[in-house]
């Protein structure tokens, strides 16, 4: 018996890792990316009267239907984006016989936005009622007056984007391609390659790329480019903005929505100064095109999982 217990202690000791010779060590920082502990705000439920929501519970499951709204004329149900760029500010292809609506959604005003007509009766007595064909799996037919609202709130509440972002004009805000960042190489993201970038330790200079489109304005012409750093999800109104760099020659990337864009935004800064071992900080860019006011990307409004997109972790 007193064999087997120290024999039993022994073996405890060796897999503790108390009487190895060394601790092996990688050669590359960037070879053996730890998973940091950090306190990551969770995605519980999407809002369903947010563009996110009404494209998961409605116009993706429901319209983006084959031979319907799946690319095959407007408005594009298939991706979050192509929703809202096909909808907001959008001028109309039917009419009723008044020519009440000239856009898809008016921001601010579900009544003048020819969406809530569309799915609530037939505006020229011979096109229907949206949706004309309803998937299996749609929950429509159950659910339609609330999703009805959830898409009124929307409209009435400025029909804001994945970003938070409203706009005040026919002229759309300017919109995220992608966030980048490297030192000597590309870094990684968590949560599948959509949360935050993250940084080793032993780095202490990175450039931070980011990458616009906007229907008006090219992104290397915008009137305002800075940028904040903050520990907080939605603490940015105390903190400093820097300005960002503009390269005459953008770098092009794989962008956010897996398509090759171009980045002509860039900063160079220490991550140390935001973010400790294991902590993580967020930032917010502020850039200007030509007939709207500066659009801050992310919101506070902004969908959560874009906020960790917008943000970075320092791991060992």
């Amino acid at each position: 018996m007193r064999l087997y217990f120290i024999t039993s202690f022994l073996i405890c000791l060796l897999l503790l890792g108390f009487g190895t010779g060394c601790k092996e060590e990688a050669d590359n920082p960037f070879d053996d990316l730890e998973d940091p502990v950090v306190s990551t705000p969770e995605i519980t439920e999407l809002n369903p009267n947010a563009i996110e929501g009404l494209h998961a519970n409605v116009f993706g499951k429901t319209c983006a239907n084959s031979g319907c709204h799946d690319g095959t004329f407007e408005p594009d149900f298939r991706t979050i984006e192509s929703t809202y760029n096909t909808l907001v500010f959008q001028p109309v292809i039917k009419n009723d016989p008044q020519g009440s609506f000239t856009h898809r959604v008016v921001p601010g005003a579900a009544d003048e936005s020819q969406l809530i007509a569309r799915l609530t009766y037939d505006i020229d007595g011979n096109s229907g009622v949206m949706p004309l064909v309803i998937e299996p799996d749609s929950d429509w037919e159950e659910k339609s007056d609330d999703y009805i609202q959830n898409i009124r709130q929307w409209i009435n509440d400025g029909a804001r984007d994945i970003l938070g972002n409203s706009p005040g004009q026919s002229n759309g805000l300017p919109q995220m391609q992608g966030v980048r960042a490297r030192s000597g190489t590309w870094f990684p993201r968590a949560d599948g390659g959509q949360g935050a970038l993250r940084i080793p330790q032993v780095v202490t200079s990175v450039d931070l790329y980011f990458a616009f489109s906007d229907d008006e304005t090219s992104p290397n012409n915008f009137g305002e480019n800075k940028i904040r750093f903050a520990q907080g999800l939605d603490d940015f109104a105390d903190a400093d903005a820097r300005n960002l760099e503009l390269l005459s020659s953008p770098i092009s990337e794989n962008g956010y929505y897996g398509n090759t864009v171009n980045f002509y935004h860039k900063i160079t800064f220490n991550p140390h100064d935001y973010a400790a071992l294991g902590e993580v900080a967020y930032f917010r860019v502020y850039v200007q095109d030509a007939d709207n006011p500066s659009t801050e990307i992310p919101s506070d409004g902004g969908a959560l999982y874009i906020k960790n997109y917008f943000s970075y972790t320092i791991i060992e």
